[in-house]
Protein backbone atom coordinates (compact mmCIF):
# COMPACT_ATOMS: atom_id res chain seq x y z
CA UNK A 1 0.00 0.00 0.00
CA UNK A 2 1.23 3.46 -0.54
CA UNK A 3 0.83 6.53 0.90
CA UNK A 4 0.34 10.09 -1.14
CA UNK A 5 2.54 12.93 0.43
CA UNK A 6 1.03 15.03 2.72
CA UNK A 7 -0.47 18.12 0.95
CA UNK A 8 0.85 21.54 1.51
CA UNK A 9 -0.26 23.75 4.32
CA UNK A 10 -2.37 26.75 2.57
CA UNK A 11 -0.28 30.36 3.15
CA UNK A 12 -1.38 32.81 5.28
CA UNK A 13 -0.75 35.42 2.33
CA UNK A 14 -2.12 35.82 -1.32
CA UNK A 15 -0.79 32.56 -3.16
CA UNK A 16 -0.33 32.08 -6.96
CA UNK A 17 -2.10 28.38 -6.61
CA UNK A 18 -0.26 27.60 -10.26
CA UNK A 19 -0.71 23.62 -10.49
CA UNK A 20 -3.46 23.68 -8.19
CA UNK A 21 -5.82 20.43 -8.75
CA UNK A 22 -8.70 20.31 -6.02
CA UNK A 23 -8.10 16.39 -5.83
CA UNK A 24 -4.26 16.37 -5.60
CA UNK A 25 -3.35 19.65 -4.40
CA UNK A 26 -5.51 22.16 -3.54
CA UNK A 27 -2.93 25.03 -2.71
CA UNK A 28 -0.95 24.38 -5.62
CA UNK A 29 2.29 27.21 -5.61
CA UNK A 30 2.56 29.04 -2.45
CA UNK A 31 4.42 31.98 -3.92
CA UNK A 32 2.95 34.95 -2.88
CA UNK A 33 1.40 37.37 -5.47
CA UNK A 34 3.69 39.68 -6.83
CA UNK A 35 2.50 43.36 -6.22
CA UNK A 36 0.05 43.94 -8.91
CA UNK A 37 0.27 40.72 -10.20
CA UNK A 38 -1.82 37.30 -9.42
CA UNK A 39 0.97 34.96 -9.54
CA UNK A 40 4.58 34.58 -7.88
CA UNK A 41 8.03 35.62 -9.50
CA UNK A 42 8.16 32.27 -11.05
CA UNK A 43 5.09 32.08 -12.42
CA UNK A 44 5.02 35.47 -13.95
CA UNK A 45 5.43 36.08 -18.21
CA UNK A 46 8.60 37.08 -19.17
CA UNK A 47 6.82 40.64 -19.50
CA UNK A 48 5.72 40.79 -16.28
CA UNK A 49 8.63 39.60 -14.45
CA UNK A 50 10.85 41.80 -16.72
CA UNK A 51 8.37 44.84 -15.44
CA UNK A 52 8.71 44.07 -11.95
CA UNK A 53 12.76 43.25 -12.05
CA UNK A 54 13.18 46.78 -13.40
CA UNK A 55 11.07 48.54 -10.96
CA UNK A 56 13.35 47.17 -8.55
CA UNK A 57 16.11 49.63 -7.09
CA UNK A 58 18.54 48.99 -4.18
CA UNK A 59 17.51 48.87 -0.68
CA UNK A 60 14.10 47.83 -1.91
CA UNK A 61 11.76 45.75 0.59
CA UNK A 62 10.94 42.45 -1.10
CA UNK A 63 8.27 39.76 -0.32
CA UNK A 64 9.13 36.30 -2.19
CA UNK A 65 7.15 34.06 0.68
CA UNK A 66 7.04 30.60 -0.79
CA UNK A 67 8.40 31.31 -4.71
CA UNK A 68 10.17 28.17 -6.08
CA UNK A 69 13.62 29.74 -6.98
CA UNK A 70 15.50 28.33 -9.93
CA UNK A 71 19.57 29.98 -9.77
CA UNK A 72 18.71 32.07 -12.88
CA UNK A 73 15.55 33.65 -11.46
CA UNK A 74 17.71 34.27 -8.05
CA UNK A 75 20.78 35.74 -9.73
CA UNK A 76 18.15 38.01 -11.88
CA UNK A 77 16.27 39.02 -8.38
CA UNK A 78 19.43 40.15 -7.09
CA UNK A 79 20.83 41.48 -10.30
CA UNK A 80 18.17 44.05 -9.89
CA UNK A 81 18.83 44.83 -6.62
CA UNK A 82 22.97 45.47 -7.04
CA UNK A 83 24.00 48.50 -5.87
CA UNK A 84 25.68 50.62 -8.66
CA UNK A 85 28.63 51.77 -6.06
CA UNK A 86 29.16 48.16 -4.44
CA UNK A 87 28.37 46.01 -7.21
CA UNK A 88 26.67 43.87 -4.72
CA UNK A 89 22.94 43.06 -3.86
CA UNK A 90 21.37 45.76 -1.31
CA UNK A 91 18.08 44.52 0.32
CA UNK A 92 16.05 45.97 2.73
CA UNK A 93 13.26 43.69 4.46
CA UNK A 94 13.62 40.35 2.43
CA UNK A 95 10.54 38.00 3.01
CA UNK A 96 12.00 34.15 2.04
CA UNK A 97 9.83 32.41 4.29
CA UNK A 98 9.07 28.80 2.57
CA UNK A 99 10.60 29.69 -0.24
CA UNK A 100 12.31 27.01 -2.26
CA UNK A 101 15.77 27.49 -4.01
CA UNK A 102 16.23 24.45 -6.70
CA UNK A 103 19.42 25.32 -7.49
CA UNK A 104 22.71 26.99 -6.05
CA UNK A 105 21.68 29.87 -3.78
CA UNK A 106 24.50 32.45 -3.70
CA UNK A 107 23.89 35.83 -1.73
CA UNK A 108 27.43 36.70 -1.42
CA UNK A 109 28.14 39.84 -0.46
CA UNK A 110 24.66 41.21 0.09
CA UNK A 111 23.21 43.27 2.58
CA UNK A 112 20.46 43.21 3.87
CA UNK A 113 18.93 46.90 5.40
CA UNK A 114 15.93 45.38 7.14
CA UNK A 115 15.18 42.10 8.53
CA UNK A 116 15.92 39.01 6.52
CA UNK A 117 13.43 36.26 6.85
CA UNK A 118 14.01 32.82 5.38
CA UNK A 119 11.89 30.66 8.23
CA UNK A 120 10.89 27.04 6.37
CA UNK A 121 12.64 27.94 3.54
CA UNK A 122 14.14 24.76 1.38
CA UNK A 123 17.23 24.58 -0.22
CA UNK A 124 17.99 21.72 -2.28
CA UNK A 125 21.62 22.74 -3.42
CA UNK A 126 24.67 24.64 -1.53
CA UNK A 127 23.43 28.22 0.31
CA UNK A 128 26.37 30.69 0.32
CA UNK A 129 26.06 33.52 2.86
CA UNK A 130 29.84 34.58 2.47
CA UNK A 131 30.28 38.36 3.46
CA UNK A 132 26.89 39.05 4.04
CA UNK A 133 25.67 42.39 5.77
CA UNK A 134 22.77 42.22 8.18
CA UNK A 135 21.49 45.49 9.31
CA UNK A 136 18.41 43.92 11.29
CA UNK A 137 17.90 40.32 12.01
CA UNK A 138 18.30 37.32 9.92
CA UNK A 139 16.12 34.12 10.72
CA UNK A 140 16.22 30.81 9.45
CA UNK A 141 14.78 28.48 11.36
CA UNK A 142 12.44 25.52 10.54
CA UNK A 143 13.78 24.62 7.00
CA UNK A 144 16.08 22.38 4.71
CA UNK A 145 19.30 22.17 3.54
CA UNK A 146 20.09 19.35 1.51
CA UNK A 147 23.59 20.84 0.01
CA UNK A 148 26.14 22.54 1.51
CA UNK A 149 25.88 25.82 3.79
CA UNK A 150 29.02 27.82 3.14
CA UNK A 151 29.55 31.04 5.25
CA UNK A 152 32.98 32.90 5.06
CA UNK A 153 33.90 35.89 7.20
CA UNK A 154 30.38 35.02 8.37
CA UNK A 155 28.13 33.30 11.49
CA UNK A 156 24.46 31.93 10.43
CA UNK A 157 23.13 29.78 12.59
CA UNK A 158 19.92 27.90 11.54
CA UNK A 159 17.27 28.49 14.02
CA UNK A 160 18.64 31.60 15.63
CA UNK A 161 18.28 35.29 15.56
CA UNK A 162 21.66 36.67 13.86
CA UNK A 163 22.07 40.44 15.79
CA UNK A 164 22.68 43.12 14.07
CA UNK A 165 25.74 44.07 12.46
CA UNK A 166 27.63 42.48 9.94
CA UNK A 167 28.36 38.86 10.22
CA UNK A 168 32.03 37.64 10.84
CA UNK A 169 33.54 34.68 12.17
Amino acid sequence: MSTSPAPARRPHWPHCRRGADPTTDPVGCCGIHVPGYTTCLAHLDDRGRNTYLASLTPGADIDHRGTPFTQNLLQSLLRSLRDPTTGKPHLGKAWFSRATFTGPAHFDGARFAGGALFHEATFTHDARFDSVTFSDHAEFGGGDLHGRRHVQRGDVREGRRVPRGEVRQ
